[in-house]
């Protein structure tokens, strides 16, 4: 899978809802990191989905909400060029392994004293694998 980011922005790899026929949400996955993306990181947030597409075949959900797991990536500032990332969302009845290449864009407002580079000059340390965190709320 490719994702196409902006440095500084929070970007959605992937959703997961899975609900049973009455549209009743079931097990979240578990999120685990295989390997981290060296410019950025990667969090979850759990929130309400649309249903667009139902693998049912009564396809009783679309149109309807249920809570799932979103998976998200942000650059860290400053950064533009290419990154990847792999994880596992695993639940009782399937295991899926999914490797994500992002292309971190520079952002759309661009601040005058913020160098974009694709160097490694301010490295900071990787994502420990496993459990992928929780994204930290923004205060506002």
């Amino acid at each position: 899978m490719t994702v196409t980011a902006r440095t500084s922005e929070e970007t959605v790899i992937e959703g997961y809802a899975d609900a049973d026929n009455t549209c009743t949400p079931v097990e979240l996955p578990q999120l685990l990191l295989m390997k981290s993306p060296e410019h950025g990181i990667v969090c979850y947030r759990i929130e309400d989905f649309e249903v667009a597409s139902d693998s049912g075949r009564d396809r009783a959900c679309i149109g309807r909400w249920i809570r799932g797991i979103s998976i998200f990536y942000l650059a860290r500032s400053g950064y533009s060029g290419p990154d990847s990332l792999r994880y596992e969302a695993i639940t009782d009845r399937r295991r899926d392994r999914v490797a994500v290449r992002v292309r971190v864009l520079p952002g759309l407002e661009r601040d005058s004293d913020a160098p974009v580079s694709s160097g490694d000059s301010s490295r900071e340390p990787a994502m420990s694998l496993g459990p992928i965190p929780a994204c930290v709320v923004p205060v506002s």
